[in-house]
């Protein structure tokens, strides 16, 4: 499953390796987009936890079967 997280700010590339290689990019004025395939549910927790340990403010989340599907929605 692959899936796209919108948080608030803007974060730089250099987050990608923290944030276990996760695909960055800039979304509308002040948001990033986050795009990684995750292999499981528990897997999916791990990155949410962390996402919410940094203090980042989730503001969407979309699942797909592929990769290409969330990027075509930019």
């Amino acid at each position: 499953m692959y899936i796209e997280i919108r948080i608030k700010g803007a974060l730089k590339e250099d987050w990608s390796d923290w944030l276990e290689g996760l695909i960055l990019s800039s979304a509308a004025e002040g948001e990033t987009r986050l795009i990684v395939e995750i292999p499981d549910q528990a897997a999916l927790l791990g990155l949410l936890n962390r996402i919410h340990g940094l203090n980042l403010q989730l503001l969407s989340f979309s699942q797909s079967d592929t990769a290409e599907t969330l990027n075509s929605k930019t």
